[in-house]
């Protein structure tokens, strides 16, 4: 392979469309149904994260026992999702957590609380572990 070659090789994988982070199932926990999945530019992120740290970020809307809207940053380094988790401002009706490089946010709207257990627990399962 010639150099040129290679260089456009490098070229157009970088170009590529990434695969989703396929972290938001149609259905979680039995309960609930994903109503919207879209992977969102990091300039549109609507949360206090480094934009230069976000790799992707794709959010999900569900509706089952209450509604709730999830987010989850793939990012550069897993130091930044310890430091994001460790510097983050709790608010009402919000969890977050991380795993590696991945950060997630879950908000809800009158969510029972152990379907909305089961929701968190099955996401955080589905993120890599590295």
């Amino acid at each position: 392979m010639t150099r040129r070659s290679l260089l456009l090789a490098v070229i157009l994988a970088a170009c590529r469309p990434s695969a989703p982070l396929n972290l938001f199932p149609e259905t979680v926990a039995g309960v609930w149904q994903r109503r919207a999945v879209r992977e969102l530019l990091v300039s549109d992120a609507p949360d206090p994260v480094p934009r230069t740290s976000v790799r992707r970020l794709e959010a999900a809307s569900y509706e089952g026992a209450g509604k709730l809207d999830a987010r989850a940053y793939e990012l550069t380094a897993s130091a930044v999702a310890l430091d994001l988790a460790q510097r983050w401002q709790p608010s009402a009706d919000t969890v977050f957590f991380y795993r590696g490089r991945y950060f997630v946010v879950v908000k809800w709207d009158q969510a029972e609380r152990k379907a909305l257990q089961e929701f968190i627990r099955e996401v955080e399962a589905r993120l890599p572990r590295e």
